[in-house]
């Protein structure tokens, strides 16, 4: 039974693993990740009225999420071109929204959630190991990933007659 039980978790862990690994590098994923970690905590912070916490951790680690915020910016530039800003602001959105579902599925169970993930995230020894961590809590929804990010909807272009010769 526990054979079984240990195949399943294995499965299981094999299964969420990180949503954006077909279109990132292992640098450009771990900003991802860390960027979904900050989102968390933002918004377990704003539903549980507890932003003390959060700005301890953007105070804390200031320069990694500078630095990873930067990295996702340059993934959705290299993937996107001039469009790479809105498809950025529509993921950065659309993760928000995401977490902010899951969080409204738990209920109670949500704002307890906050000690837990604030305490480990500020227990984190150092700086170069919040990747690992952030990684490690999945906190990518599996509903999106930024493959599939859509951008605003392009502005229609003019209708133009064609010209007879």
């Amino acid at each position: 039974m526990k054979r079984i039980i240990g195949c399943l978790v294995s499965l299981n862990l094999l299964a969420a693993g990180p949503a954006l690994a077909d279109c990132t590098i292992p640098a450009e994923q771990a900003a991802f990740d860390v960027g979904a970690l900050k989102s968390e905590l933002s918004i377990l912070a704003i539903a549980c009225s507890n932003q003390s916490q959060y700005n301890q951790f953007v105070e804390r680690y200031r320069t990694e999420l500078v630095a990873e915020d930067q990295v996702v910016n340059a993934w959705f530039n290299k993937s996107y071109g001039r469009n790479g800003r809105s498809h950025y602001d529509s993921y950065i959105t659309l993760l928000a929204n995401e977490q902010s579902n899951v969080g409204q599925h738990e209920g109670s169970d949500f704002c307890p959630r906050l000690g837990v993930l604030f305490s480990e995230a500020m227990a984190v020894p150092d700086l170069k190991l919040l990747p690992e961590y952030a990684a490690a809590k999945n906190l990518i929804p599996a509903a999106l990933t930024s493959c599939a990010v859509e951008g605003p909807p392009a502005r229609a272009e003019p209708h133009r007659a064609a010209r007879k010769k």
